[in-house]
C-alpha cells in the first residue's frame, strides 16, 4: 500500500469517528469501535488525536457492563466560534455561534452596503466587538459565512439587484485580514440548511424565502441542490404574468414583482400615497379591515400559490417552509395559501410557516463553517 493511501484511509477514518461522536453526542471508545467497525487500536489512536486537537472532550464515565466504567467522549462545542452574516439590501445581521449552533452574540444593523469597503468595515468592527468571546476558545474565530441576496455559485456572486461590488474582493479581503476561510452563499440556500439541520429534518425539503425578493433553497435526498451554475431555486424569476412588469434580471412579469414583501408594501404605499410604508403599519391596517390592505394580501396569496405549484410539480418535496413576515405574523395566512393551491396531490405535501424566521439563514451559515473547520 502506498503512503498516500495510508494517509487517505486515516483521514477517512478520522472523519468517520468524529461524525459518529457528533451524531451520538456522547459515546465511549468501545461503542465507537462497534459503530464504525474499526478496531480498538485505531479508535484509541484517532480519539487521542482528536483530543490533542481539542475537537473532542472526555466527559466522565458511562455505564459499565462489567469491569471499569468507560470514559465517554463528546464534541468540544466550544473549540471555536463561527460568524454568520446576513448581508441584506437594507440591513446586516451578525451571529457568533459555537460549533453546535449555540448563539453567543447576535446583532442586526440598519445599513446599506454599497461597497466592499463598507461591508468589510462593518464585519471587522463586529469581530472586534467579539474579541473577548473569541479569546475564550482554543481556536477563536474559525470561519465566516455570508448570505447574499442573489445568485451565488462557487463562492462568487453572479447576479443581484442589491449589490454592485465584486464579492471575491470581499472574500479575499476578509480572509487576508482574519486568517480564516470565508464562504459566500445564497441566502435561501443557507435558510434551507438551517431549517433542515435545526427545525425539520426532512430529506426532501424546500425553504421559500419571501422578502425583498423570492428565492427557494432546495434539499433533495438530504443534499443541497444548486443546479449546474447555482441558479436552482430562483423561483422569484419564473414568469407569473406574461409581458408584465419589467424585472432587473431582464425578463418581464417575474413572480417577485407581484408577491415579495417589498412589492406588497410598495403597492400598498402607492395606494395610500405614502413612501416607505412599514410592515407594522400594513399589518395594523390589514387587521383593522382596510380594503386596500385586504386586496393586497389576496394578490399575494394568488401569486405565491403560482410559485408553490411550480415548486411542487418540479421537485415533489415532502415539506415546503415559507419564511416571511406575511406568513408568520398575518393571522390565517397559511390557511389562505393552502386553500389557494389547486394541485390535486398537495394533500401529501406539508406547507408551513418557518419557526426560525431570519435565524434560519444564520444557523445554516454557522453549520457550513463548523463542518468546514472540523474537516467534515
Amino acid at each position: 500500500m502506498m503512503v498516500t493511501d495510508r494517509y487517505l484511509i486515516r483521514e477517512m477514518n478520522e472523519k468517520l469517528v468524529l461524525q459518529t461522536i457528533i451524531d451520538k453526542e456522547l459515546i465511549s471508545r468501545a461503542d465507537l469501535a462497534k459503530e464504525t467497525k474499526l478496531n480498538k487500536a485505531t479508535i484509541s489512536s484517532i480519539v487521542s488525536a482528536l483530543l490533542e486537537k481539542k475537537f473532542v472532550l472526555e466527559v466522565g464515565s458511562g455505564e459499565s457492563s462489567g469491569g471499569r466504567k468507560p470514559i465517554m467522549v463528546k464534541l468540544n462545542d466550544r473549540a471555536g466560534v463561527t460568524l454568520s452574516i446576513d448581508l441584506g439590501p437594507k440591513y446586516t445581521s451578525f451571529m457568533f455561534s459555537y460549533l453546535n449552533g449555540e448563539t453567543v452574540m447576535e446583532k442586526r444593523l440598519i445599513s446599506y452596503v454599497h461597497s466592499v469597503g463598507t461591508a468589510k468595515q462593518l464585519i471587522d468592527d463586529e469581530i472586534g466587538n467579539a474579541a473577548i468571546i473569541l479569546k475564550g476558545t482554543p481556536y477563536g474565530l474559525v470561519g465566516i459565512c455570508i448570505g447574499l441576496h442573489g445568485i451565488v455559485d462557487d463562492n462568487q456572486l453572479l447576479f443581484s439587484p442589491f449589490y454592485s461590488f465584486d464579492s471575491m474582493d470581499l472574500k479575499k479581503g476578509l480572509e487576508k485580514k482574519w486568517g480564516v476561510q470565508v464562504f459566500l452563499e445564497n441566502e435561501a440556500n443557507l435558510s434551507a440548511i438551517g431549517e433542515y439541520k435545526y427545525s425539520i429534518s426532512s430529506p426532501n425539503l424546500i425553504c421559500l424565502n419571501i422578502k425583498y425578493g423570492i428565492g427557494a433553497g432546495i434539499i433533495l435526498n438530504d443534499q443541497l441542490y444548486k443546479g449546474a451554475n447555482g441558479f436552482a431555486g430562483e423561483i422569484g424569476h419564473v414568469i407569473a404574468v406574461p409581458d408584465g412588469l419589467r424585472c432587473s434580471c431582464g425578463n418581464a412579469g417575474c413572480l417577485e414583482l407581484y408577491a415579495s414583501e417589498y412589492r406588497i408594501l410598495y403597492t400598498y404605499g402607492q395606494h395610500c400615497e405614502e413612501e416607505d410604508i412599514s410592515f407594522e403599519r400594513f399589518l395594523n391596517d390589514y387587521e383593522s379591515g382596510h380594503p386596500a390592505a385586504i386586496t393586497a394580501l389576496k394578490e399575494f396569496v394568488k401569486y405565491i400559490a403560482i410559485g408553490l405549484n411550480n415548486l411542487i410539480t418540479s421537485f415533489n418535496p415532502e415539506v415546503i417552509i415559507l419564511n416571511s413576515k406575511l406568513t408568520s405574523q398575518v393571522g390565517g395566512m397559511m390557511e389562505q395559501v393552502n386553500d389557494e393551491i389547486k394541485y390535486r396531490l398537495n394533500e401529501r405535501i406539508k406547507i408551513r410557516a418557518s419557526t426560525l424566521s431570519d435565524r434560519s439563514l444564520l444557523l445554516g451559515a454557522s453549520y457550513l463553517v463548523s463542518r468546514a473547520f472540523l474537516g467534515l
